[in-house]
């Protein structure tokens, strides 16, 4: 069992040594980390390449294009049987890849996200990531409002054929379009009330939890669904076509 996580940076030099740390910690030395830094003008890049790990891959982009396109190149790249996603400031906490892939063996499911603590300068905010968002399945739900947090996702690498590419147009909800669309799809997808990493908040999070005036909330959502409404008719067509869809 292989796995793959697929990690997005930019501009992560004050956290991302130790959160790639808690993660290769945790993998197997088939495993793979794939690192997509998204043109960081700190020194992030060299931190990572600094770990001198055969199982990091790291991908540099030409130029700065956003997360959603950003995980979209991680993912082409993921040749794991599971795949995590990760952020670059947060912290893993040991057995959470063995507790993530026993519960996607065990129980069946395609895709988990599993709950985390929410910390600020070392200090516990919440102690549930899920109470503090409200977090649980639904396709209109999450269009509504995302709970579907990526750097709590991990998921099976067949629902990559149903997911990528993922749309530009998008903004950050990267992991809206992955978990949206895998349950509009009937994958088996479960809510997982366990913390497994520590979620952490700083002044230079994109994060869907930092408040933001309505119009701009309307608009991101009007345009969410069109792509995904464009991606559900492409799904649709290839599955008529029978395509094999865009993963290695």
């Amino acid at each position: 069992m292989k796995i793959s996580v697929c990690m997005a940076t930019y501009n992560g030099a004050a956290h991302v040594e130790t959160q790639i740390s808690s993660i290769l910690k945790q993998l197997n030395d088939a495993d793979q980390l794939i690192v997509v830094d998204d043109k960081s003008t700190d020194n992030t890049v060299e931190i990572i390449g600094n770990f001198r790990d055969a199982r990091i891959q790291l991908i540099i982009n030409p130029i700065n294009v956003g997360a959603a396109l950003t995980f979209n190149r991680a993912l082409q790249e993921a040749g794991g049987d599971i795949v995590f996603l990760s952020d670059q400031d947060d912290r893993w906490h040991n057995g959470k890849v063995a507790t993530v892939v026993k519960m996607l063996e065990a129980g069946k499911l395609d895709l988990v996200v599993h709950d985390a603590v929410v910390m600020r300068d070392g200090q516990v905010l919440h102690a549930s990531l899920f109470e503090m968002a409200g977090s649980s399945p639904g396709v209109i739900k999450n269009i509504v409002s995302n709970t579907f947090t990526g750097c709590c996702m991990a998921f099976r690498r067949d629902i990559l054929r149903d997911v990528l590419p993922i749309s530009p147009h998008i903004g950050i909800f990267h992991d809206a379009w992955i978990g949206v669309l895998a349950q509009y799809f009937g994958y088996r997808v479960s809510f997982l009330s366990v913390p497994l990493m520590d979620f952490i908040r700083h002044g230079g999070n994109a994060s869907t939890l930092q408040r933001r005036s309505i119009v701009p909330i309307i608009l991101d959502r009007v345009a969410f669904v069109a792509a995904l409404t464009l991606q559900i008719g492409r799904v649709y067509f290839r599955r008529l076509m029978k395509q094999p869809g865009v993963i290695r």
